[in-house]
């Protein structure tokens, strides 16, 4: 009976393990921990917290990390192609650099996070919470923002080419130089959002009430068949 009741008792997570591929963590504290450049390729990362934790260049790829406390945390030019973030949530997370692509971070909560430069082609952001992130010269072509939250945050010189936006809460959000050819902006929320010096020809759903909310200026140029305001809002 004592050998039948462990073989049905449930396996813990081995938080003093080594980190390695395949490790299981999952809801063991790892804060404030150097590991940069550790290969943790395929681990079980859910609940786990990872504060200010040093993840840079890390390999996490197909990681799941749902769930996980990610406040300053730096996953800088870390791999995270295909990991699961859903629900990961945090403050001043550092993306920048890093490879997202194929990751699913639906209804992550990340306050000014950064994914500057980050590479998140094909990647789930869907409802996700990211005020006041930083895509700058981020890749995002093909990536689901449907629904998600970036209210004051910087697209700037970001490629969002047949990115899914709908619905998404854009207001303040800067946009300067942004590639978004094939894009879909049905019935996001454009409050103030500045769309100054940018090229808006090739997205697709825009609506005129969308525009006279928005920010641009001369070099605003819309989809066929929308009009600039005669006084953009920011200017009044």
């Amino acid at each position: 009976m004592a050998m039948l009741a462990l073989w049905h008792s449930p396996v813990m997570a081995g938080c003093n393990d080594t980190a390695r591929s395949g490790v299981d963590w999952s809801g063991c504290a790892k804060k404030i921990i150097m590991l940069p450049n550790v290969n943790l390729s395929d681990a079980k990362l859910a609940e786990v917290n990872f504060t200010s934790t040093d993840l840079r260049a890390a390999n996490l790829e197909r990681a799941v990390l749902d769930r996980a406390n990610l406040t300053y945390t730096s996953f800088k030019t870390a791999s995270l192609a295909h990991a699961s973030m859903f629900k990961a949530f945090g403050f001043r997370t550092d993306l920048s650099e890093a490879n997202l692509s194929g990751a699913n971070m639906s209804f992550a909560e990340l306050y000014r996070v950064n994914f500057s430069g980050s590479n998140l082609a094909g990647s789930n952001l869907s409802r996700a919470g990211l005020p006041r992130a930083d895509f700058t010269k981020a890749n995002l072509v093909g990536a689901d923002l449907s629904k998600a939250d970036t209210i004051r945050s910087i697209f700037a010189g970001a490629d969002l080419s047949n990115t899914k936006m709908s619905f998404a809460v854009l207001s303040r959000a800067s946009f300067k130089g942004a590639k978004l050819e094939g894009s879909d902006w049905s019935n996001a929320y454009l409050y103030r959002s500045n769309l100054k010096d940018t090229d808006l020809s090739g997205v697709k759903g825009l609506r005129q009430e969308q525009i006279m909310q928005s920010c641009g200026n001369d070099q605003t140029i819309l989809p066929e068949g929308l009009v600039a305001p005669k006084k953009w809002p920011c200017d009044e």
